[in-house]
């Protein structure tokens, strides 16, 4: 008998979510094996919206700059309710270095991250299908049928990325709560040369609804719902004169497309898994959570998924942390999928509605998207700069009271401030996240020698307890501050943003997760509360 190829993590499927999983556990340092039933990578477009969140999560990751060169930023959209002119959203109200929506093809997505894992020393294990999935007390075993042969895989964990009819969930008789949202949609990728527009164009009315992304090279994303093609028995194939149809059908002045790239039908549901983890085995995006695409939600949940599985994994299997710890991944990501599952069926509802009740919405929807307090919430919302963790059981109990009002607090995600460092050059947080990983900020105000021997004395039984993990830096408002040993980096918060948009202050230690998060904030500098309450996070 063939002995079993052992790994720490077991990755099932290579779409967007597997890669993203595979990239940070490669940059990591972890031993993992991707497994993807496909010989080639797709060339369908598929998903096409990267939002803020998500392109912040990338930067972590350092693989921005490829999306960042390729993808189209939209700027916002135009929404034409009813058909009348259309009201106007914009998305430079989102707090992020990425105010727009990348519009970028799946697969151009999936041939960025596998070539960003190529080059990290990576790969992933093509044609392999996995036939078998049993838990043991060790993990997880694994046969997968590879060019004939049957190979199998021992695991102590597996990232279930194997997509909505997940092989892995099903092998595990694991439910996939929900229901079929019984609509039709259709969604070509053609050029539309009449139209000319930075904005998505959407169109809301009676008849249906049909939406125009632009992609970069000039082709446009076509999507939407014709009411009168609702019922009909379900079929993928759609031809070009179809598609046409359903535009004239609803536009009251259609425009022609022409030269089809993708053509096609799909239909929709809202499904969840009960528990993002069973044992060892963790589900991830779409074999966690499947729902409509209004907002352009879905592969974004997903690939933040990943960004907080990954380093928790790499927590415990160095050693840092127990096998609880893993239990937070469901705890913080399962309630917003939840959350994104209700948003995109009321979406979808308010979407469809159609006679007096379409004409209020049509109504209500121009007045209030006027008001940039809607605007703003909107934008930060669909852009998942919101979707923030600071009401898990886990992150209530590392809030610090003691904070001023509005700073920030445990599991709130972390937005890349902007300082000054060593004295000589501008940098902000994120990168220095990307090098580090975990970072931990003490902030010390100015020089005083006293204090500075404090947070040295911190940093030094931090490093004793946790070896390799965290980043310690020194952060003072201005002046010069020496560290007489040379062992600490030293920032400076002159822009001020640390103090008055984190709340910080003089004794104040923030320590940041390697997603951006914050794992607490500790306004007392007594040494050994502080390090209490890391071990805390860890537990």
């Amino acid at each position: 008998m063939t002995s079993a190829i052992e790994t720490d993590v077991l990755i099932i499927g290579a779409g967007p979510t597997g890669l993203m999983a595979a990239n940070e556990l490669q940059k990591r340092g972890l031993d993992f094996v991707c497994l993807e039933k496909n010989a080639a990578p797709s060339d369908l477009s598929k998903a096409l919206g990267i939002q803020a969140r998500t392109l912040e999560l990338f930067e972590l990751l350092g693989v921005h700059r490829p999306f960042l060169k390729k993808g189209y930023p939209g700027p916002g959209a135009k929404l034409h309710l009813g058909g009348d002119s259309p009201s106007l959203v914009e998305l430079y109200h989102i707090e992020s270095r990425y105010p727009y929506m990348l519009v970028l093809p799946q697969s151009e997505t999936e041939e960025i991250l596998e070539d960003h894992l190529s080059t990290l020393g990576g790969k992933v294990h093509r044609k392999h299908d996995v036939v078998d999935i049993n838990e043991t007390d060790e993990g997880v075993r694994v046969e997968a049928k590879h060019d004939g042969e049957i190979i199998t895989y021992e695991a102590k964990y597996l990232l279930a990325c194997d997509g909505a009819h997940s092989p892995v969930r099903e092998a595990l008789n694991v439910e996939f709560v929900g229901e079929d949202d019984g609509y039709t949609f259709f969604l070509g990728d053609v050029d539309v040369p009449a139209l000319n527009d930075i904005y998505i164009n959407m169109h809301l009315n009676d008849r249906g609804d049909v939406a125009f992304f632009p992609y970069k090279d000039g082709s446009y994303r076509v999507v939407g719902l014709d009411r009168s093609k609702q019922g009909l028995p379900h079929k993928d194939e759609l031809p070009l004169h179809e598609l046409q149809e359903s535009i004239n059908t609803i536009m009251s002045e259609p425009y022609k497309v022409e030269n089809p790239k993708w053509l096609s039908y799909f239909g929709t549901s809202h499904r969840q898994v009960p528990n993002y983890r069973k044992g060892n085995v963790f589900f991830v995006g779409d074999a966690a959570h499947i729902h409509n695409p209004m907002g352009g939600q879905g592969m974004n949940l997903g690939l933040q998924d990943v960004a907080n599985i990954a380093w928790k994994l790499e927590a415990v299997l160095k050693g840092y942390a127990g096998d609880a710890f893993l239990d937070s991944y469901h705890e913080e990501r399962w309630p917003l999928g939840k959350d994104v599952l209700k948003e995109t069926s009321r979406m979808l509802k308010i979407a469809n509605l159609e006679g007096t009740p379409g004409k209020i919405r049509n109504w209500a929807g121009k007045a209030v998207l006027t008001q940039d307090w809607v605007q703003d919430r909107i934008a930060n919302h669909l852009s998942n700069i919101y979707n923030e963790y600071e009401d898990t059981p886990r992150n209530k109990s590392l809030r610090d009271s003691s904070l001023p009002k509005g700073a920030i607090q445990a599991g709130q995600r972390v937005p890349d401030h902007l300082l000054f460092f060593d004295g000589t050059t501008d940098e902000s947080i994120y990168p220095l996240i990307r090098k580090h990983g975990h970072l931990c900020l003490v902030y010390i105000d100015s020089e005083d020698e006293a204090f500075l021997d404090r947070a040295c004395s911190f940093s030094d039984k931090l490093n004793e307890a946790y070896p390799d993990l965290m980043k310690v830096v020194l952060v003072a408002k201005g002046g010069t501050v020496s560290d007489n040993r040379g062992e600490h980096s030293i920032i400076y918060d002159v822009h001020r943003h640390l103090e008055k948009k984190l709340g910080m202050r003089k004794g104040h230690t923030l320590l940041v997760r390697p997603d951006g998060h914050v794992a607490f904030h500790e306004s007392s500098s007594d040494i050994e509360k502080t390090l209490d309450k890391v071990k805390r996070f860890f537990s």
